[in-house]
């Protein structure tokens, strides 16, 4: 096992910075303005959006910046990405709120308000007790006005009924209910509202729920290995646009966002929206993202 390290870095003040990325090789071409953004933005996160403008190491294993790199085009793919996380969150909404109104309807009409407090109803005995010490955790703490009436209000049954609990839970949580519910056949109506198969609507939740965290958290989305790789359908012929590598870069999400929008927002005008995004900081987007060299006749745009 290897020794580790005392850490002696000291905090740099905004000049420092600057100073730094100047030694380095950088370009500053206004000194007010790249103040004024590392006074906005902490150093250590504008630091991921500097590694693609970097040479390898040399033999100091120092990394100088490429030659004319200047620091307005740093800020231009931090806005690049910001907005893209925007847009992304705006449509992840959309989908969020129709997967938790299709648990709500489906499964009330199944199984009534309360079917959730049982067990039998789940594949995992362990996910459903991790389940129920949430909502109790929900109920105690008591934030939502309308959790707050119902246990005001109602003396039984001891949990409030399933439009409510699906509203408080994470997105997260609700993509763990539903991959747990034991009946297939009920799992299938559910995902009649996206018009694909429940191993394919657990995939693609569980990938949403981990881009809607990144975004979340302000996190950088675009040259971003993915973890969760989103599945295709088998007999899909939209197949033979990803290899293996794009599966876990940021074209296969738009795929998987523009075609849960289809069938829920036919008139979105999201992929377009992505379109001019792209055409606005054309210099980014590309195989960074899973895209071809030109981005532009990507079979994505056609499909």
């Amino acid at each position: 096992m290897p020794v580790k390290e005392k850490f002696l870095k000291s905090s740099l003040t905004t000049d420092d910075h600057i100073q730094f990325l100047t030694q380095q090789g950088l370009i500053i071409e206004d000194h007010n303005k790249a103040s004024y953004v590392l006074s906005v933005v902490d150093y250590y996160r504008l630091s991921g959006y500097l590694l693609p403008f970097k040479q390898p190491h040399n033999d100091n294993g120092a990394r100088r910046f490429k030659p004319n790199t200047t620091f307005n085009q740093i800020w231009q793919l931090y806005q690049f990405d910001q907005e893209l996380r925007l847009l992304v969150t705006d449509a992840i909404e959309k989908i969020e709120v129709a997967f938790r109104t299709a648990i709500i309807n489906i499964t009330t009409k199944k199984f009534g308000p309360f079917w959730y407090m049982e067990k039998t109803h789940f594949n995992n005995n362990n996910f459903h007790t991790t389940l129920l010490k949430q909502i109790d955790n929900i109920i105690q703490n008591r934030h939502e006005a309308f959790i707050k009436h119902y246990m005001n209000v109602y003396s039984e049954p001891r949990y409030p009924p399933i439009w409510m609990i699906v509203e408080t839970l994470s997105f997260g949580t609700c993509s763990k209910l539903f991959s747990n519910i034991r009946h297939v056949n009920h799992k299938k109506d559910i995902c009649k509202l996206f018009n694909y198969a429940p191993t394919i609507v657990d995939s693609w939740m569980r990938t949403l729920t981990y881009i809607r965290n990144l975004c979340a958290h302000h996190a950088r989305l675009w040259n971003r290995w993915l973890v969760n790789s989103p599945l295709l359908p088998k007999h899909n012929t939209d197949r033979q646009y990803f290899n293996t590598r794009s599966n876990y870069k940021f074209n296969l999400v738009a795929y998987v966002i523009y075609k849960l929008l289809q069938e829920i927002a036919p008139k979105s005008p999201w992929r377009d929206k992505l379109y001019q995004l792209f055409e606005k900081y054309e210099q980014f987007p590309g195989p960074a993202m899973g895209f071809s060299h030109n981005w532009r006749e990507d079979p994505f745009w056609e499909l």
